[in-house]
């Protein structure tokens, strides 16, 4: 089984260790010295051209590259008759993506997209809590980090995130809040957004956004990201008709992560998850396993629903630049 992960940034490079466990692999990058680094590292093959790795003849690619050459990629990966995981979010922009997934399912190919949140502890437990609180009225999401602090040992200047035009920007970058929303509550209907750059950080995309989300199963979720929070945190609060179930996350290797329940009819808290010490790298290892396997897992997310995340946050980017709740296009209503 041949495994091959394109870009060899810090994701690349984990997907990469991933990897090793699971089969042979390769890694493709155009930097000579960073592709030096990691083959020598991690003791994988690599290539310097797509072309050449291609020709290597993966079963599986990983595309983490910047955002704005993921279909690129994916797409190339596809045509060499690859499944292929593509991190988030699957492009910047819905030009082509409709048409590649389509290719991908005319050769029976598999894409997903890596939204590790699903795999997260947390997420899995505050699933879990949904059971507890009844009918769900509303959420609350949220997502801080420092960006000058997201890449120790790298100039926050020269990351994908801080150009708009690779795709960067917390709204893009941060999609895992929309996804997981989605995930519980089903498809977005329409969206509210205000979001800008409230910072003096040397970036031509947005540090904070502010949403509210419609879902079409009449829940609210509403979504606070941000670049700008010096210790890491992410969380979310759902208050249903019987109680409420409430997750915080705190920091980053190790992250502190708590999920407790509220039953409003017995008036009694539980604690669901606590770990002081939590090892978030591991939902990652999970993540791509699953997709190696083709195991059907629902935790994984697919190419239409990433195409269903993306389109909410392009629809929140009109909405911003616009001052108007806009309608999410092409959502089919949650049955």
């Amino acid at each position: 089984m041949k495994i091959m992960v394109v870009g060899c940034g810090s994701m690349g490079r984990r997907h990469a260790a991933n990897a090793r466990e699971l089969g042979e692999v390769a890694v493709v990058e155009i930097h000579s010295s960073r592709l030096k680094q990691i083959t020598a590292a991690l003791g994988v093959t690599g290539f310097s051209d797509l072309n050449d790795a291609l020709a290597w003849g993966p079963d599986f690619v990983v595309a983490a590259t910047p955002t704005n050459m993921h279909l690129a990629v994916a797409s190339r990966a596809v045509d060499a008759g690859a499944h292929v995981l593509v991190e988030k979010p699957i492009s910047h922009s819905l030009a082509g993506v409709e048409d590649f997934l389509a290719k991908a399912r005319q050769k029976n190919l598999r894409i997903h997209v890596v939204c590790n949140m699903r795999f997260h502890p947390a997420v899995k437990s505050l699933r879990q809590g949904l059971t507890f609180v009844g009918r769900p009225f509303f959420a609350r999401a949220h997502y801080g980090n420092y960006l000058p602090s997201m890449r120790p040992g790298a100039d926050y200047r020269d990351l994908y995130c801080a150009r708009a035009s690779e795709g960067g920007g917390v709204l893009l970058d941060a999609i895992h809040e929309i996804d997981y929303l989605t995930w519980l509550f089903g498809s977005v209907e329409a969206v509210k957004c205000e979001s800008t750059r409230l910072s003096d950080l040397d970036i031509d995309s947005e540090d904070y956004a502010g949403i509210v989300l419609r879902h079409y199963s009449g829940v609210r979720s509403e979504v606070h990201l941000d670049y700008l929070q010096r210790l890491k945190r992410r969380g979310c609060e759902v208050v249903g008709s019987k109680g409420t179930v409430i997750w915080l996350s705190e920091g980053k290797m190790p992250e502190r992560c708590e999920v407790r329940v509220y039953d409003a009819v017995r008036d009694h808290w539980e604690t669901i998850l606590e770990d002081p010490r939590l090892d978030s790298g591991q939902m990652y290892f999970e993540m791509l396993e699953s997709f190696i396997r083709g195991d059907g897992s629902s935790d994984l997310l697919d190419g239409e629903g990433a195409c269903e995340a993306l389109k909410v946050v392009l629809s929140a980017k009109q909405s911003a630049a616009e001052e108007r709740t806009v309608l999410c296009p092409h959502m089919e209503k949650t049955k």
